[in-house]
């Protein structure tokens, strides 16, 4: 099994990669979050007037174009969560489909017990982690959308 991750975790009895679509989606969300709570914190300096405009001019379009930039990349990193999702998805529905058929042919008689623990035993290692992937994508996937604006106005 391959993946890329920028992140490993070794214990005595696992080894557990962080992919980089989580890390990166958990650095967007808190970075999203961070700006536009910047961007509400100078809209409140400026109503109670503890700000002058023209600094608060200079400062929320600095804090707006780098919202922007993040909103940006981090639509593009949706969009490529949402592939990984369908790829892992596809995966599990071969993989899932595969043991059907094993026990199928089991309870027909057409694969002896042994070749049924085989079959098993080379496909639940693979699911099991792209299961937990899946929930893993769809939770974060949610959550990057709940911090993405439902649109973008500049001005």
């Amino acid at each position: 099994m391959t993946a890329k991750a920028r992140q490993l975790a070794l214990t005595p009895r696992n080894i557990t990669l962080t992919p980089d679509w989580k890390l990166e989606s958990e650095d967007t969300i808190s970075e999203l979050t961070l700006l536009r709570k910047r961007i509400g914190a100078l809209e409140s300096l400026k109503e109670s007037k503890e700000i002058e405009d023209e600094i608060y001019v200079e400062l929320v379009d600095s804090q707006k174009a780098g919202y922007l930039e993040k909103v940006k990349a981090a639509e593009a990193l949706a969009a490529s969560m949402k592939r990984r999702l369908s790829e892992v998805t596809s995966n599990i529905s071969s993989l899932t489909r595969y043991l059907v058929n094993a026990k199928l042919d089991h309870k027909s008689g057409e694969l002896d017990d042994e070749t049924l623990k085989l079959a098993q035993g080379s496909i639940e290692p693979t699911l099991r982690p792209l299961i937990a992937e899946k929930t893993d994508l769809t939770s974060s996937l949610k959550t990057l959308e709940q911090v993405l604006p439902a649109r973008v106005s500049v001005g």
